[in-house]
This record gives C-alpha cells, structure tokens and sequence, in this order.
C-alpha cells in the first residue's frame, strides 16, 4: 500500500507549523505509528553545509553523500533538476505516513496554519486542504477548524481517514461514547479534554395560518408578545438542558443569542440558537434544545387561535471546535 503524504503548509513564515508539527509527530508516535518527515526548501542543512565533508565530496562531483551516525543517517542525492515529492518519499521505509513541511505544491492533502496575526487568506487550494489549524476563535473555512494546540484532533482526523485503523472488534461502526464497557448508558468523561472555545447554531420553524402569523407580528396576541416570550424561554431551555437530557453536561454558557424572523410568504417564523461556550464539551444540544423551546413556547401563545401549527426542520446547522472541528450542514 503507498504511504501517506500530507503537507503542513502556511502562506509565510512565523506561524508556528514548525511547532505544531512536532506537537503532531509526538502525537502520532505516542499511539505507535511510524512517522516521516520531509523538510521542503529547507534554507541550509548542516550535512550540506560549505566547507563540511559531504559538501567536499559533492563539490568533487559525488552524485550522493551520505552521513552515518551512531543512531541516524542522512542522505544528499544531487540531481539535475528538481525532484517531486513522491521521488523523495520514496527513499523512505518501514513508516506509516509522511508529514512533509513546507510542500505547498502539487495535489498532496494539506493541512494548513493559520495564525491571527499573519492574516486569514488560505494558501492552499480547497481541493487539498483537509483541515485548518489556527489560533483564531472563529474562522469560516469549509473543512474541520483545530485549536493550533490540539494535535491529538489532528492525529485523529489522520487516523480516521489516512491510515483507516480497524476497531478492536472489526465493526464497521463508529463506537458510541455514550455506553460503557458493560453496554449501559454513561456520562462521558470530558476531564481530559482541552478547554477551547466551543460554538453551536441551530434553526427550526414554526408553520401557521396567515392570519396567525399577523397577530404574532402585530404584538396582538392575547398572551403577550409571543417573541418575547420564547425568546426567554428559549435561553432558559438552554440553561436547563443538562436537566432535560440525561447524559449532558452542567456547562457554564458564555452567550446565548435566539433570533427569530417571520416569514410571510411561507407563513412560518423561523427560529435560530447560537450558543457560545469556553469548555470542555460541545454545545450542540444546548442549542438544539433552545430552538426547541422557543418554538413549543411560540406553539403556547398561539394555540388558543391556531391548534393545526406545525414545529418542523430542526436541526443542527454548524458547529466549530472541539476534537471534531467544524462541522457546516451543506445548503445552509
């Protein structure tokens, strides 16, 4: 099988992907994967070196030098013209993945680096780019977003789609964390985790006759201003979701912000929730609760005039953080 060979790539220097790498090649070599490296358009390499012996033997016109030392050896192959990246990687053996450093050329899966300061414009083409790690809270990219210290997500995502480890019991399934050894329903164990800036948005709608939505817009219902009101209950439900749903954590929520927007062609009021949280945990459910309880809220104000209302189309819509990164419903 041919090895895997993803660069790390950033749009100039100063971003940190020196660091990060050996973050990641300590990550991967900790869970027993053989990993080698590439440096690409590395600016001076001590064995090449004016005025060191492998610089004297290829001044003299050595086609390759080489330097053993008691626990490593390095190899210079001078060639007439650039070689690609697959000819270098294939003096490699007995490894499981090349991470190459630099390589933004060619159509090899990259992972890019993005820092605050150094701007946000991506250098890699969409096509390639797998993931993005950056040091940034927010940034709208459509592929998984990692905090730039999180290597253990990024060795994950390598995993998961380039070295295609089976699970222990051969099951084509992914492990559902919510069981224990034993197959019964727990909490799952988040101390581990890193804290990192967690986001969540979700939307729901609620479908009525014309003349409902009118009175709803007109603040003529007879039990209030039914916005108002689901928007605080909306923010409750999503204090009280680990109260409602048993395997969710207490979280201590940054910011909730509920939106609604009536729409009169469709005769519907659509329902947005995002949930912002610095945590341990993602913030999913909250959010889809929040959406939830605004509706069954709006469903209360208005039911007294229009029982046939329909709460439809909840779902999750983005989300950003965490292990898994970012994850964007398509159409939305």
């Amino acid at each position: 099988m041919d090895i895997p060979i993803i660069s790390v790539v950033a749009a100039g220097s100063g971003t940190g992907k020196t660091t990060f790498l050996e973050k990641l090649i300590g990550e991967l070599v900790a869970r027993g994967i053989k990993v080698g490296t590439i440096k690409s358009d590395a600016h001076g390499f001590e064995i090449d070196r004016p005025g060191k012996d492998s610089w004297k033997h290829a001044q003299a016109g050595a086609k390759a030098t080489a330097i053993i030392g008691p626990d490593k050896y390095a190899i210079i192959h001078k060639v007439p013209v650039r070689k690609n990246l697959d000819d270098v990687a294939g003096i490699f053996e007995d490894v499981d993945i090349i991470l190459v450093e630099g390589y933004k050329k060619g159509d090899k899966p990259k992972i890019e680096v993005i820092r605050k300061e150094k701007g946000t414009e991506l250098c890699s083409p969409l096509k390639d780019l797998i993931a993005v790690v950056t040091d940034m809270e927010y940034l709208d990219v459509p592929v998984p977003v990692y905090d730039l210290n999180d290597a253990e997500g990024i060795a994950d995502l390598i995993e998961k789609q380039f070295l295609k480890k089976e699970q222990a019991n051969n099951d084509s399934y992914e492990v559902l964390t919510h069981f224990n050894q034993q197959g019964r329903a727990h909490m799952v164990d988040v101390t581990s985790k890193d804290v990192t800036t967690r986001e969540a948005i979700a939307r729901g709608e609620v479908w009525m006759k014309e003349e409902t939505l009118k009175l709803v817009a007109q603040g003529k219902m007879a039990k209030g201003d039914v916005l108002a009101v689901a928007q605080v209950a909306g923010i409750m439900g999503v204090k009280e979701t680990s109260r409602l749903i048993p395997m969710c954590h207490p979280l201590n929520i940054g910011s909730v912000n509920i939106e609604f927007n009536l729409d009169q062609k469709k005769n519907k009021v659509d329902i947005e929730c995002r949930v912002k949280i610095t945590g341990q945990t993602g913030v999913e459910m909250e959010a889809l609760t929040g959406v939830n309880i605004a509706a069954l809220t709006i469903y209360d104000m208005c039911k007294a005039v229009d029982k046939n209302m329909v709460i439809n189309n909840i779902r999750l819509v983005r989300k950003t953080g965490g292990k898994s990164g970012t994850y964007q419903r398509e159409g939305e």
